[in-house]
C-alpha cells in the first residue's frame, strides 16, 4: 500500500485525482488517502508528543489514534491493518510560516527549526523497523501557489514570485486579488461526493487542463531548479531538486536575508520525481 497525507481535504485530492486522470497513470500498490486537516506545525507537535522521533510508536498508529480523537479527520486508515503494509509515505503539507505575534509564538526561525527536524527524521524515516519510504513534500508558501499567476498560463514571471512573510495580508487574501485563476476550473476536474473525479465530455476542457498541467509542471520545476542552482532549466538530474534541498535554499535565499520565499507548488514536482520515474519503469519493463 502507498498512503498520501494531504493536510487539507479539498484542494489537494482534487489536485491529485486530476493529475491521475488526466495523464492515465496508476501507482504501483493501492493507495490510501488520509486527510490530516491541520497544518505542518500541528503534525510536529503530534508526532512529537506521541515519541514517534525517539521510536516509541509509529507514524501510522498516531495517524490511526488522532483520526478515532477528530471526527472533522476524513481517513480510509482502517483499511491498513498493519504498519508493515505500507511501503511507501507521501506527506503534503503547507510551508505557511507566520510572522511571530499574539497568536503565533514562535519565531521564523522556530518554525523552520520544527521543519527541518521534521525533513531530519522523514529522510530517515520509519515505518515499520526500517527506515525508509517516507517522503515530504512542501507547497510554499500554502497550497493556493498553484495558482499563483498573474496572467494566463504560460506565465514565465511565475520565476520571480515570492511572498512577504511579515505582510499584513494572508497568502490566500493575495492570490485572490492578484491570480488571473480565481478558481481550480482550469486544472481540475469536479469532484463528487463521494470522493471520486467527476469527468467531462467536454473535450476542449479536457484538453486544455492537460495544457495548463503542463505549464504548471514546467514553471515550477525550472522555478525549484532555479532557487536550487540559480538555473532557470528543467534539471537533468532529479535530485538537484529533493525537497530538502529546496527547503534548505528557500531558508538561505529568500526566507533569511529576505523574510519571504519563492511562490511554488509541491504537485508537479511528485510529478517529476516519482510519477515520472514510475512510468519509465513500466516502459522499461514493457520492452
Amino acid at each position: 500500500m502507498i498512503l498520501f497525507i494531504f493536510e487539507g481535504k479539498n484542494d489537494e485530492p482534487r489536485l491529485y485525482k486530476t493529475l491521475k486522470e488526466i495523464f492515465h497513470f496508476e501507482m504501483k500498490e493501492e493507495e490510501i488517502l488520509h486527510y490530516y486537516c491541520s497544518n505542518i506545525f500541528s503534525l510536529y507537535d503530534t508526532i512529537k508528543e506521541y515519541g514517534v522521533f525517539d521510536g516509541s510508536i509509529n507514524l501510522i498508529n498516531v495517524l490511526k489514534e488522532e483520526a478515532a480523537k477528530h471526527k472533522e479527520i476524513e481517513s480510509d486508515l482502517d483499511k491498513i491493518k498493519y504498519s508493515y503494509e505500507v511501503s511507501e509515505i507521501f506527506l503534503f503539507f503547507d510551508y505557511d510560516i507566520r510572522k511571530q505575534d499574539e497568536k503565533n509564538k514562535l519565531s521564523i526561525e522556530e518554525q523552520n527549526t520544527k521543519i527541518l527536524e521534521l525533513f531530519n527524521y522523514f529522510e530517515n524515516g520509519s515505518i515499520n523497523s526500517e527506515r525508509n519510504g517516507i517522503k515530504l513534500y512542501i507547497n510554499y508558501p500554502m497550497i493556493e501557489s498553484y495558482r499563483f499567476f498573474k496572467k494566463e498560463l504560460p506565465d514565465e514571471d511565475f520565476k520571480k514570485y515570492t511572498f512577504d512573510l511579515l505582510s499584513e495580508k494572508h497568502f490566500k487574501q493575495i492570490v485572490n486579488e492578484e491570480s488571473y485563476y480565481q478558481n481550480l476550473k482550469y486544472l481540475c476536474f469536479d469532484i463528487k461526493k463521494s470522493g471520486d473525479i467527476r469527468t467531462t465530455d467536454d473535450e476542449d476542457r479536457a484538453q486544455k487542463i492537460k495544457k495548463n498541467w503542463l505549464y504548471l509542471k514546467d514553471l515550477n520545476i525550472k522555478k525549484a531548479h532555479f532557487i536550487c542552482t540559480d538555473a532557470y532549466t528543467i534539471p537533468s538530474e532529479k535530485d538537484s531538486i529533493n525537497q530538502r534541498n529546496i527547503f534548505d535554499k528557500q531558508i538561505g535565499k529568500y526566507v533569511t536575508p529576505k523574510h519571504e520565499v519563492a511562490v511554488l507548488n509541491a504537485f508537479p514536482l511528485f510529478w517529476f520525481e516519482y510519477i515520472d520515474e514510475q512510468k519509465i519503469n513500466r516502459e522499461n519493463r514493457g520492452k
